[in-house]
């Protein structure tokens, strides 16, 4: 008889262990679900970092583009300009007074 039943202690310890293992299940679920929050915040991070990036670099073409323009009309301007001093009556009065300085490229163009 005694054989065939267990005893109130091992049933205590079957009963500990499985407590026990379902604790560790609950805690690996738990920890798992952790994990995939962690990877999709890291991941969201990353695109939102992508996105901003092809965003800058958008701006950036669009700034140099705008940058090459303006030094094309800059050049186009003092190409006028110094096609226009040798007949301006205005220059000629004032470079009597004072001389003026020379038009000074901009140093990016």
């Amino acid at each position: 008889s005694s054989s065939s039943s267990m005893s109130s202690s091992s049933m205590s310890v079957c009963v500990c262990v499985c407590q026990d293992g379902g604790r560790r299940s609950q805690r690996k679920e738990k920890n798992r679900v952790a994990a995939q929050r962690s990877r999709s915040r890291q991941t969201q991070r990353a695109d939102l970092l992508h996105q901003t990036c092809e965003l800058l670099e958008q701006r950036n073409r669009k700034l140099r583009t705008e940058v090459e323009s303006l030094c094309e009309q800059q050049h186009l301007l003092t190409e006028a300009l110094r096609a226009h001093e040798p007949h301006c009556p205005v220059v000629h009065c004032f470079s009597s007074l004072t001389t003026l300085p020379p038009v000074v490229p901009f140093e990016q163009c």
